[in-house]
């Protein structure tokens, strides 16, 4: 896997931080994480308080800190495509993915597909029957805070 650079520019203004650091999950756990990251002029925002209960595998707030496999674009998954499927698969994936600006806009890369969306469409395709060529245009490794 590729080294990711943590860049807090990318941590959502309404995501939790955390700065429980007895935790004994804070090194896999990206509120730590991204607390770790915190700005020097960034003085107040949404947290973890300190009367959370901390139990033997950590809090209920736990995200793991573990880059994933993002995904965008839909040219090559589609390119081998024949004409009669083009407008029901097109149609399943604009459903999925909440409506047509969402698809255009995990095709253009203004969002990203994480490995769940992405096994989805890929059996999608697997059942009209194609078996190759199954995969997106650009792939990046990065920190999901959409969870």
């Amino acid at each position: 896997m590729e080294e990711v650079r943590f860049d807090f520019r990318n941590v959502p203004h309404n995501w939790m931080l955390c700065f429980m650091h007895e935790c004994p999950k804070k090194e896999e756990c990206l509120r730590q994480l991204a607390a770790s990251h915190l700005p020097e002029d960034r003085d107040f925002g949404p947290a973890i308080y300190p009367n959370i209960q901390i139990g033997e595998d950590g809090c209920r707030f736990f995200t793991t800190g573990e880059p994933k496999r993002m995904a965008w674009g839909f040219r090559t998954i589609f390119a081998e495509v024949k004409s009669k499927h083009e407008q029901g698969l097109r149609l399943a994936m604009k459903q999925y993915l909440n409506g047509h600006s969402n698809y255009y806009r995990y095709h253009n890369g203004e969002r990203l597909l994480n490995p769940e969306q992405q096994e989805w469409i890929v059996n999608l395709f697997r059942r009209y029957g194609y078996t190759e060529g199954l995969t997106f245009d650009h792939y990046a490794y990065v920190y999901d805070f959409n969870r």
